[in-house]
C-alpha cells in the first residue's frame, strides 16, 4: 500500500509528538500513510501499543491474528500487523532492537499488587484512561503488541523473560495504513520476570510523509 500521496497544497494530518511518563500511557489519532515512531529513549523499558479502527472500535490491532497471518510469534522486520479482521493496519519498517513480544498480556493493578506494588495503575487501566481523554471507549481492551519486550519462547511452550535489550534511543517506525487511535503505554517490569525498576518515559511521534 502507498504511504502519504498528497501534494504539497493539499491538507495534511497533523502530526503529533508525545512524551510519555514512565508508567504512564497517551492516546492519539494516527492516520493512512503516516509514520509511527516509537523511542525507548532511556533504555531497557518496554512499551505497549494498542490501536483501534477510526470509526469501528470493536475492530483493532491483534497480536492473536498477526501471529496466524504471519505465521511467527516473532515480530520481524517487514511483518504486517493485522486487526481481528485480519486487515493490515500497519507495517514494521524500521527496527534497532529486534526484541518484541506478541505474547505477554498486559498487566492490570490486580496483578501489580498480587506482586507486591499496591495502589499502581497497569497498562489495562492506564490504556483505558488514555482512551477516555480522547472520549473512546472500546467495548474492549485487547492484548498489546508488547515493543522491547525480551519474551522466550521456548520448545515446549514455556514463556520466559529474558532481560531486555533495548539501549538508548532505541526505536521501531511502522508505516500506518488504516486511520486508528493509538494507545502507547510506558509499561511496569513484571516485578516476577524483570528487576523491580521504576518505569521511564517513551516517546512517541507521527509524521506525514511527503514526496519531493
Amino acid at each position: 500500500m502507498p504511504l502519504l500521496m498528497k501534494d504539497q497544497a493539499e491538507h495534511l494530518p497533523s502530526e503529533t509528538t508525545l512524551e510519555i511518563p514512565g508508567g504512564k500511557a497517551c492516546a492519539f489519532h494516527v492516520y493512512q500513510g503516516q509514520l509511527l515512531s516509537i523511542v525507548d529513549p532511556i533504555g531497557q523499558q518496554p512499551a505497549t501499543l494498542f490501536a483501534f479502527v477510526e470509526g469501528n472500535l470493536k475492530e483493532f490491532l491483534s497480536p492473536h491474528h498477526t501471529r496466524v497471518f504471519s505465521n511467527s510469534f516473532v515480530l520481524n522486520l517487514g511483518m504486517r500487523l493485522v486487526t481481528n479482521h485480519r486487515r493490515p493496519i500497519m507495517v514494521l519498517g524500521k527496527d534497532t532492537v529486534g526484541t518484541h513480544d506478541l505474547l505477554w498480556p498486559a498487566l492490570d493493578a490486580r496483578y501489580l499488587s498480587s506482586q507486591g506494588l499496591p495502589d499502581t495503575n497497569g497498562c489495562v487501566e492506564n490504556a483505558q484512561n488514555a482512551l477516555g481523554k480522547l472520549d473512546v471507549s472500546p467495548p474492549r481492551l485487547p492484548d498489546p503488541v508488547n515493543l522491547f519486550l525480551n519474551v522466550e519462547l521456548g520448545n515446549n511452550g514455556t514463556l520466559t523473560p529474558k532481560p531486555l535489550k533495548s539501549r538508548a534511543g532505541d526505536h521501531v517506525l511502522f508505516r500506518v495504513l488504516i486511520d486508528c487511535v493509538c494507545v502507547v503505554s510506558s509499561a511496569h517490569k513484571d516485578p516476577s520476570g524483570w528487576l523491580k525498576s521504576p518505569p521511564t518515559a517513551i516517546q512517541v511521534s507521527t509524521s506525514n510523509l511527503v514526496p519531493n
